[in-house]
């Protein structure tokens, strides 16, 4: 087989192609031609299909990033609501105290949540679970039916 002689420049990745090709044991002259013919022979359909995986996955996540989002919003806000229903005023002689527990409170709460966020663990997450029916449950449901009968 004859070869042709290509030149070509490399910017900043040609310590990384170099790096590969010591890796595997073969020239960068190989590693690049095999990356071509790679490139050259690629499907497209399916190139496309992946892509479209990558979406549909993608869009799937970015819908369960609403809801949750929508879940959290409503939920901030009826908590709002109820707490500001249920606070009585606070009288002005006692409000430099009042927004220093709340100061000291808020750095606590703060705190919990860092604490919470780097332990990996979400009291929304945690509910859910709790609150959703495992299968065990339908076949106890039906268990303890049928002793009552």
């Amino acid at each position: 087989m004859s070869r042709t002689r290509v030149h070509i420049y490399l910017g900043q990745d040609r310590h990384r192609i170099k790096q590969e090709a010591q890796r595997r044991g073969v020239s960068m002259s190989q590693l690049m031609q095999a990356a071509l013919i790679a490139f050259l022979d690629a499907d497209p359909d399916k190139r496309e299909a992946l892509i479209l995986r990558r979406f549909d996955r993608l869009s799937r996540q970015m819908s369960k990033i609403d809801r949750d989002l929508s879940v959290l919003t409503e939920t901030l806000a009826l908590y709002i609501q109820y707490e500001l229903a249920i606070t009585p005023p606070i009288p002005v002689i006692d409000q430099a105290a009042a927004k220093a527990q709340a100061r000291e409170r808020f750095k606590h709460f703060i705190e919990r949540v860092a604490r919470r966020m780097a332990d990996g663990k979400s009291l929304i997450n945690e509910v859910v679970e709790e609150l959703t029916p495992q299968e065990s449950d339908f076949f106890q449901m039906d268990l303890e039916a049928a002793d009552g009968e």
